[in-house]
């Protein structure tokens, strides 16, 4: 499976501390399979010596007879602590599950495919010929033009403000109100590989009466796949991945904001099959 990026929508807390786990040609037992009508087909409950029982999935199970079999793989039944917000990246599924990964490369685990929603690139398009910068911070913290253009005005700032077309701290100011932290110098441009996984880059780089003037666009990688939010209304697609025609001059590293902590509400898991 190519890698996917997802966004958790409901929250999921494991109820197995202590998962079953195996290498390839473990020997199982394999007892009931699950019942349920969350879609969660071909699971069978199993065990193996020195672990406890747990989940196995039939793909993983290869049959010697009725109740005997051997591990095809290796297998661990761990799933992931996840908040609503949060980025995934799923490697695998199977029967109702995604195997994934944090998107800062941290733990990995199983999360119901159902508390899960596929993550598509959007681009928010500026609706002022000079907003690129409250448009860029839209793209970054997830709101609509609308909604920064009201932000950024109560903090008293203007899109056709002159004296903020070549400058940086705005944006950054902007992106703090949603919690994004933006790193306080800029740093040159020298490929698109060594840059990280968000930042705001500054393109069509030019000079008028002595000022510097740009462009702002978002960089994001996301499962190894690159590409730029552009935000300029007159292109065919906001979502650029046209690299040899942008020349960014330099960027700025973007953190986004982590996900809304709260108390977790109490879910179906894999214990409930």
């Amino acid at each position: 499976m190519t890698p996917r990026i997802f966004i958790v929508t409901t929250a999921h807390i494991s109820e197995f501390p202590d998962p079953i786990t195996f290498i390839e040609g473990a020997p199982l037992t394999v007892g009931e399979q699950y019942q349920g009508d969350e879609g969660w087909d071909n699971w069978f409950f199993c065990s193996t010596p020195g672990q406890e029982a747990g989940w196995v999935p039939g793909q993983v199970i290869e049959r010697l007879d009725d109740l005997r079999a051997r591990a095809r793989e290796a297998y661990t039944a761990r799933e992931l602590d996840v908040q609503v917000g949060e980025r995934l990246i799923a490697a695998r599924s199977l029967n109702g599950w995604h195997w994934c990964t944090r998107q800062d490369g941290g733990e990995s685990g199983w999360v119901p495919q159902a508390n899960l929603v596929e993550h598509a690139p959007y681009c928010v398009v500026q609706e002022e010929v000079s907003g690129c910068g409250i448009a860029a911070s839209a793209n970054i913290l997830g709101k609509t033009y609308a909604e920064m253009k009201a932000i950024a005005n109560a903090m008293g700032i203007h899109a056709e403000d002159e004296s903020l077309w070549s400058d940086s701290r705005y944006v950054r100011r902007l992106l703090a109100t949603g919690g994004a932290a933006a790193a306080t110098g800029e740093a040159p441009f020298t490929s698109w590989e060594s840059l990280p996984d968000l930042a705001l880059l500054a393109i069509k780089h030019h000079q008028e009466n002595g000022r510097d003037f740009w462009h702002w666009v978002v960089f994001e990688r996301s499962a190894g796949q690159m590409h730029v939010l552009d935000s300029a209304s007159y292109l065919p697609s906001n979502i650029r991945t046209d690299f040899d025609a942008m020349q960014p001059k330099w960027y700025i590293e973007v953190n986004r904001p982590g996900p809304a902590r709260s108390v977790p509400c109490q879910h179906a898991s894999v214990s409930s099959r």
